[in-house]
């Protein structure tokens, strides 16, 4: 019962950030101007560009290939989207419920990137990859797609939680103290890290 409690809270976890990772991906698009297809492209991407990478590196089949919900999400945001005209609110990135959103589906998909790498038994190095991929592969994407410089590269506490929550799965389970409650302190403890340092616009120092 609380495998399958675990289970869920990060299913549904995911399943916020993935919006706010799509919607950051509608915004992205509309201040290119791109048309329909392009806007559910972007969307899609960033909210399952991360998950795709883990999954190829890892040699798994792609939860796109194996649910449609991916592809709902991405149609629902880039729909709801043009109906609301978010375009025309500049600040919706800033807005705490996305911001709180975002950093759930970060935590949540840098977690279960480094559960990956625990179930194919990778060396620490693996588990940061697969955590910071998973996390971040789609917006790295995102930007890349649409000739930004990726946010993480100059973002200090956006990449950095995902490594952050790789290392400390990594070290709990060389501890045998990886459960369901450990666990949930890793998302507790990270998710609050990411809002303050969003809230206090923390960065790592630049030459």
């Amino acid at each position: 019962m609380e495998e399958l409690a675990q289970t869920q809270a990060m299913y549904f976890a995911s399943l916020a950030g993935g919006i706010a990772f799509a919607l950051s991906g509608f915004l992205a698009g509309t201040k290119k101007k791109l048309d329909w297809m392009g806007l559910f492209i972007l969307s899609f991407l960033t909210a399952n560009g991360g998950g795709i990478l883990r999954d190829v590196l890892t040699d798994r089949t792609p939860v796109i290939l194996l649910s449609n919900e991916p592809f709902l999400i991405a149609l629902a945001v880039t729909v709801a989207g043009g109906l609301f005209k978010l375009q025309r609110y500049d600040a919706v990135e800033n807005q705490w419920l996305f911001v709180i959103c975002d950093a759930v589906g970060l935590v949540a998909f840098a977690i279960t990137g480094a559960l990956v790498a625990l179930a194919i038994n990778a060396p620490f190095f693996g588990f940061v990859t697969l955590a910071f991929l998973t996390a971040a592969g789609g917006a790295i994407l995102r930007d890349i797609l649409v000739n930004n410089v990726p946010e993480v590269l100059h973002s200090g506490f956006y990449g950095s939680i995902a490594i952050l929550v790789a290392i400390a799965i990594y070290l709990l389970n060389m501890q045998s103290m990886l459960a369901s409650a450990s666990l949930l302190g890793v998302f507790a403890g990270s998710l609050i890290l990411r809002l303050v340092a969003f809230h206090y616009r923390w960065n790592l120092p630049k030459p």
